[in-house]
């Protein structure tokens, strides 16, 4: 969330702008989509991977897991060593292993033991 004219958590005007550059990538990207009428064909080699997977809702639906990020050997290890979080998740495709945040794609690769009960939940609540 961003946030202005407080004293405090102040939003800077190059982090507003990052946000609106990101929500305009989001949009264009869901209208690809719907134009094309599929998902997009991933570069392995620019899209990172998201391993033991499971979504979660918080407030908003996110996916959790083992992020690796491509060409970030030393990363690799790190991030494998504890789980993190996608910004909001606005797309996921479980048959082509893909999903877009607000921020980003992602491939996703293994699941864990919890993702097929997230994904229950995400169908019986109908949106995620």
């Amino acid at each position: 969330m961003l946030r202005i004219g407080e004293n405090r958590a102040n939003s800077s005007w190059a982090s507003i702008a990052r946000h609106a550059n990101a929500v305009e990538h989001l949009a264009a990207d869901l209208r690809g989509v719907i134009d094309s009428k599929s998902l997009p064909q991933l570069d392995a080699s620019h899209t990172p991977v998201v391993e033991q997977w499971f979504i979660e809702k918080f407030i908003v639906p996110t996916l959790v897991g083992f992020i690796t990020y491509p060409g970030d050997s030393d990363g690799h290890r790190a991030q494998r060593s504890s789980m993190s979080f996608t910004s909001p998740l606005h797309l996921f495709s479980l048959e082509q292993g893909i999903a877009r945040s607000s921020q980003r794609w992602y491939r996703i690769g293994h699941p864990s033991p919890l993702a097929e009960d997230s994904l229950r939940r995400w169908s019986v609540d109908g949106d995620i």
